[in-house]
C-alpha cells in the first residue's frame, strides 16, 4: 500500500514492483509516462502517443478518462504477468557478442611494424589497450557503470554458463574511444579468453547476449568464483562445459526424402523441452534447503542437459540428434510449480475446449492447492509474489472529470 521506493533496502524484484506501483497509484508517473512515450520517434505508435501526450499537456485531468485508464491498466497487468514468469526489470541491456576489435587492429598492423616506425608505435599503442581476459568493452550503456557485470546467453541452463567480467578503463581520446565508442549495440571480449565458450558455446557471428549491471545479481554470480572478491578468472570459475563437436551426416543431394528430413530436423528443435527438464533439476540443485546427495545428482544432470542443449542446437547443422530419452521420456523429477503456472498461463492465451475448467478456475486451483510456506525456491514463488503484489497494491478509485473541467475554452 506504499511505494517500494520508500524502503531503504534493495532486492532483486524491487524495480519491477515499483513499476507496477507507479502504473497503479503514482499520479505523476501515470501522466509522465505518456509524455516519455511521445518522445520515442522510433515507436510504431508515435503519432497516437504524441496526441495522447498533447491532451495531457493541455489538461492533466484527461488522465482519468477511460482510454487512459485502460491503457495504464493493461500495462500494469503486463508488468504483473512478466513478474510471475521471471521477466524482471533490472539494469542491463542486450548486445551482440564480438571479439575485441583493438586486438584485430593490432594484428592488422603487425606486418608493417617491422618496416615502419610509425606502424610500430601504433601497434604498441594498440597492444596497451587490448582487453584482458576478464574485461569487456560495452560503450554507450544507458545504465550506471558498475565494478563488475554478468554476461548471460539464452538458453541459460546451468550456473557454469554465467560469466562475471569487469569493464575496461575508458579513457577519452584513446584509440578505443576514437574508433569504437559508436558501437553501442556491441559488447567486446578478449579473443584469448574463454568467455564465448563458457556462454554455451557462443561465437562471434551475431550471437546476442545479455549484459547485466544489477549489483544484487552480480553478487550472486560472484559466489561461483573461488578466491578473493575480484579474483575473476577462468581458473577460479565453475568448470567449463565444453560442447563436443560431431561430424555432420552426408546425404545425397538428389535424395528428396533426405532433403525433407534435413528441413524437418531444422524446425523440430527440442531446446524448450530440454530447458524445462533442466529447470526442474536446477531448482533442486541450487536450493540450499535440499540434502546434499539429491542436490549433487540434480546438479550433474543439469550440467549434462546444458551440454545436450548445445548438441540439439548444433544438430540443425550436423544432422545428428542427441539421445534425450533419459530425460524427456522418463519422469524422474517432479514438475516444478513454476512450470505448471507457465503451462496454465500459456494455455490461457488460446481458446480452450468447452469441457475444460475455465482459466480463472485453473488459476484458483493452482494457488489454492500449493503450500506456499513450504516452497523454498524464490523462483517457484514468483507467481505467488505477483499475486500478493496485486492484492497489496489497491487501485485508487478515480472519477472522470466533468466536461466543464475538461473542455475549458
Amino acid at each position: 500500500e506504499y511505494s517500494p521506493d520508500e524502503e531503504e533496502r534493495n532486492w532483486l524484484t524491487k524495480a519491477t514492483e515499483q513499476r507496477y506501483y507507479d502504473l497503479i497509484a503514482n499520479e505523476d508517473y501515470r501522466r509522465e509516462m505518456f509524455r516519455e512515450r511521445a518522445e520515442n520517434w522510433l515507436s510504431l505508435s508515435h503519432k497516437k502517443d504524441s496526441t495522447l501526450a498533447k491532451l495531457l499537456t493541455k489538461n492533466p485531468l484527461f488522465i482519468h478518462e477511460a482510454y487512459y485508464e485502460t491503457e495504464l491498466d493493461d500495462l500494469a497487468e503486463k508488468v504483473l504477468k512478466n513478474y510471475a514468469v521471471g521477466k524482471l526489470l533490472i539494469a542491463g541491456d542486450n548486445r551482440f557478442l564480438s571479439a575485441d576489435l583493438i586486438s584485430f587492429l593490432y594484428y592488422l598492423v603487425q606486418p608493417y611494424a617491422s618496416v615502419s616506425e610509425k606502424a610500430y608505435r601504433l601497434q604498441m599503442s594498440l597492444y596497451r589497450e587490448m582487453l584482458k581476459d576478464s574485461e569487456i568493452y560495452a560503450p554507450g550503456a544507458a545504465y550506471d557503470s558498475q565494478e563488475r557485470y554478468t554476461l548471460l546467453r539464452n538458453p541459460h541452463i546451468a550456473r557454469n554458463e554465467e560469466v562475471l567480467v569487469k569493464p575496461t578503463k575508458e579513457e577519452k581520446h584513446s584509440l578505443r574511444d576514437l574508433y569504437l565508442s559508436h558501437l553501442t549495440d556491441v559488447v567486446m571480449v578478449s579473443s584469448t579468453a574463454l568467455i564465448a565458450e563458457r556462454l554455451g558455446g557462443a561465437d562471434y557471428d551475431g550471437d546476442m547476449i545479455k549484459t547485466i549491471a544489477e549489483p544484487i545479481l552480480n553478487d550472486c554470480v560472484m559466489q561461483n568464483y573461488a578466491g578473493a572478491d575480484y579474483a575473476i578468472s577462468n581458473q577460479m570459475a565453475l568448470p567449463l562445459l565444453q560442447i563436443p563437436s560431431a561430424d555432420p551426416l552426408i546425404h545425397n543431394a538428389g535424395d528428396w526424402y533426405a532433403r525433407f528430413e534435413a528441413i524437418r530436423n531444422t524446425f523440430s528443435s527440442r531446446v524448450g523441452q530440454i530447458s524445462n527438464a533442466a529447470l526442474d533439476r536446477s531448482i533442486i540443485a541450487y536450493d540450499e534447503n535440499i540434502d546434499s546427495e539429491t542436490k549433487e545428482k540434480c546438479r550433474q544432470e543439469t550440467e549434462t542437459l546444458a551440454i545436450l542443449t548445445g548438441l540439439e542446437i548444433d544438430s540443425a547443422k550436423s544432422g545428428i540428434k542427441p539421445d534425450l530419452s533419459e530425460y524427456l521420456s522418463k519422469k524422474k523429477i517432479k514438475r516444478s510449480s513454476f512450470l505448471k503456472y507457465k503451462t496454465i498461463l500459456e494455455s490461457s492465451e488460446v481458446r480452450r475446449p468447452w469441457y475444460e475448467p475455465t482459466f480463472d478456475e485453473q488459476f484458483k486451483e493452482y494457488f489454492g492447492s500449493t503450500d506456499w510456506q513450504g516452497v523454498s525456491s524464490n523462483l517457484e514463488k514468483l507467481p505467488y509474489y505477483a499475486q500478493m503484489l496485486k492484492k497489496n497494491t489497491p487501485k485508487a478509485k478515480r472519477k472522470p472529470a466533468k466536461a466543464s473541467e475538461l473542455f475549458t475554452f
